[in-house]
């Protein structure tokens, strides 16, 4: 498989509202995602809060996460420092 920068895609929308046994496997995959997010979010907390109070992080300061290569980064940034995300309207798959 070819790795290829997510922007270089061509992204199309998949509609699973006509195959019910996908439609529940998806279900089950964004359960788990959200399960995950909820878990890293809570670790990511724990550990700034820790750093905090080691005195290991100035004020104004947090930390960005990296999960690389099954090892973990951290990076300190400003408080203040937000990611922009953007959402894009795209065609539709039917499967």
């Amino acid at each position: 498989m070819t790795k290829r920068i997510a922007s270089e895609l061509t992204w199309i929308e998949v509609s699973l509202e006509s195959n019910a046994a996908l439609a529940k496997r998806l279900d089950a995959v964004r359960l788990a995602e959200k399960d995950y997010k909820d878990t890293k979010s809570a670790f990511e907390m724990q550990f700034v809060a820790a750093a905090r109070k080691k005195g290991a992080l100035d004020e104004g300061f947090t930390l960005a996460f990296g999960y690389r290569f099954g090892k973990l980064s951290v990076a300190k940034v400003p408080e203040q420092e937000q990611r922009v995300t953007k959402a894009s309207t795209k065609p539709v798959f039917k499967l």
